[in-house]
This record gives structure tokens, C-alpha cells and sequence, in this order.
């Protein structure tokens, strides 16, 4: 893993969004708690954005959950977004993961006739 992590921290609609990309090891996880608890300003939720991390390492996860613990990171506000965030939340953390959309009809509408194929 030669590629550094890129660490990206955002404040935006009352909110701390962090974007990640690289490769996601246990010392870039001590730097991206460090720069949360920089920017950080004590309210409001922080958003860690998983989408453009390429490998996240197998201590990475420990490491990170210890980080959030030795900087008083507040746990309960603290959110991963995308798939690699199931690979890098500590025990109890949560994780937001998103669906795709599938294409046509929600089907819901009333007398919905989308998927009827004539």
C-alpha cells in the first residue's frame, strides 16, 4: 500500500463531512482522527465518506475504533458512508450504505402498468 491517504474535512450544513481517498491504513487512521478532532467543532454529526478509499488494511479497523477513543471523538455522531465503511467501523459504529436505484417504475403508483409488457 504505496498510496498515501488523502484527507479532505468540510463543514457544511451544521455538519463535519470527511472525504477519504487512498488506502486506508492504522496510521492513516490516527490521522484522520487527528484531523476530525481539529476540525471538529462540538456540534453536530460527522460524516466519514468511504467512496474513493482503493484498500482499507486489516488493522486498520482496531486501530481506528482505539483513535476514536484516545481523542474523546464523540461515537454516537459519528457516521461512515459506502460499503468500505463496514470494513473500517468499530464495534457499535454505524454505517450508512446506500442502494442503487433500480431504473423504471417505483411501483407504487395506482394501477401501475410499467412492468406490463404487451
Amino acid at each position: 500500500m504505496d498510496i498515501r491517504l488523502q484527507i479532505q474535512a468540510v463543514h457544511r450544513n451544521g455538519n463535519l463531512h470527511v472525504n477519504l481517498q487512498g488506502d486506508f491504513t492504522s496510521k492513516t487512521a490516527g490521522e484522520l482522527t487527528s484531523t476530525i478532532a481539529r476540525t471538529y467543532q462540538g456540534k453536530g454529526n460527522i460524516f466519514i465518506h468511504t467512496a474513493k478509499l482503493t484498500s482499507v488494511a486489516p488493522d486498520a479497523k482496531h486501530a481506528f475504533g482505539q483513535s476514536i477513543g484516545s481523542e474523546g471523538l464523540p461515537q454516537n455522531n459519528i457516521y461512515l458512508t459506502g460499503r468500505k465503511g463496514l470494513d473500517i467501523s468499530p464495534d457499535k459504529g454505524r454505517v450508512i450504505v446506500y442502494e442503487k436505484k433500480k431504473t423504471g417504475c417505483c411501483g407504487r403508483c395506482r394501477g401501475c402498468t410499467c412492468h406490463d409488457k404487451d
